[in-house]
């Protein structure tokens, strides 16, 4: 899937969300990494994983959390 977002300059940021790594807070927007880097955006975190249907919990649940390895040194 893919989504329109917005940068600080009005210009739109198509990313292809089977790529999406994470959605952070920052500032007045959100920065989201990808698999190839990060972009800054204009949307907050929230507004974006209502877009892409997440809620709480699927937001914060990694593959690595599911099979319990996440947080193991």
């Amino acid at each position: 899937m893919w989504i329109a977002l917005t940068d600080f300059d009005g210009k739109e940021i198509y990313l292809n969300t089977t790529h999406l790594v994470s959605i952070r807070e920052h500032g007045r927007g959100a920065i989201v990494t990808h698999t190839v880097g990060q972009t800054v955006v204009s949307e907050s975190p929230q507004a974006i994983r209502k877009v892409l249907g997440l809620t709480q919990t699927t937001a914060f649940s990694s593959a690595l959390h599911r099979f319990g390895i996440e947080g193991r040194a």
